[in-house]
C-alpha cells in the first residue's frame, strides 16, 4: 500500500498596483492579456472566463516533466472579485487541489489586490511554501505586465 498524506495551508498576498483597477482585473479575465502574465512561454493556455468557465494552462519544465494547471471559475464579480479552484498535476498525478479567491479594489488612484489560497497539498509531491512563492511570482510578473511597480 503508497503511503498518502495531505497538508493542509492557507496563504495570502496583498499587492498595491499603480495602475487603475480595471486594468487590473482585466488583466486577469481578458485570455490574451493573461496569457501573457500567466501562460509563460511554450505549452498550452485556454481560458474561458465565466462563472462555470475553465482555465488550462500545461507546459513542461526544464527537466522535461509536464505540469498541468486546471482551474474552474466558481465566482465573478466583476472589477471586485474572482473565485476559482484549480487542481495541479505532475506528469499524470494529482500533487494539489486548491480553492483561490482575488479581490480587488481601488487604493487612490491605484489598485489594492488581496490574493487568497486554501490548499491541499498532496502526498508530498507539493510544498504550500512553494505555492506560496510561485504565486508571488506570478503576481510579480502582473505588474511587469501592467508596468506598475
Amino acid at each position: 500500500m503508497s503511503q498518502r498524506s495531505v497538508v493542509h495551508d492557507t496563504f495570502v498576498i496583498e499587492r498595491r498596483y499603480d495602475v487603475v483597477l480595471e486594468r487590473v482585473y482585466a488583466a486577469w479575465a481578458d485570455p490574451a492579456a493573461k496569457a501573457r502574465w500567466f501562460g509563460g512561454p511554450g505549452g498550452e493556455y485556454a481560458l474561458d472566463f465565466r462563472i462555470g468557465g475553465r482555465e488550462l494552462h500545461r507546459g513542461s519544465a526544464p527537466d522535461g516533466t509536464v505540469y498541468t494547471y486546471d482551474a474552474r471559475y466558481e465566482d465573478i464579480v466583476p472589477d471586485e472579485r474572482i473565485v476559482f479552484t484549480y487542481y495541479m498535476l505532475m506528469a499524470e498525478i494529482r500533487i494539489s487541489v486548491s480553492v483561490a479567491t482575488v479581490e480587488f479594489d481601488h487604493d487612490g488612484g491605484g489598485a489594492h489586490l488581496v490574493y487568497t489560497e486554501q490548499g491541499a497539498f498532496l502526498d508530498g509531491h507539493d510544498d504550500p511554501r512553494q505555492r506560496e512563492e510561485g504565486t508571488r511570482q506570478l503576481l510579480d510578473a502582473l505588474a511587469q505586465h501592467l508596468g506598475a511597480r
